[in-house]
């Protein structure tokens, strides 16, 4: 577990950059109110865990058949190829 609120500040940031920053207008921590990410730290339970092993398993289908086209609008520009499989997968 990670109790430091700069430690646990300091990851939401590399989290966000990770998944934001190949985006067109990624949305960025550090340009939020303190205050407000500091809050959002306070809620948030952070550990780190070693890893000895990865497995990996594709599942391209969604649940919520009212979710499927959703998934694919919004994969369609930044991941066609992902949104092509995912298309695939579910008949769409």
């Amino acid at each position: 577990m990670i109790e430091d609120e700069v430690a646990v500040i300091a990851m939401l940031h590399a989290l966000v950059h990770v998944y934001e920053d190949g985006r067109e207008t990624p949305w960025r921590s550090e340009e939020q109110d303190p205050a407000y990410i500091a809050g959002m730290a306070k809620g948030i339970v952070a550990f780190e865990i070693p890893i000895s092993r990865l497995e990996g398993k594709v599942k391209l289908g969604q649940n919520r058949i009212s979710d499927r086209a959703m998934v694919v609008s919004a994969l369609s520009e930044s991941q066609p190829e992902l949104a092509a499989a995912i298309r695939a997968a579910n008949g769409l």
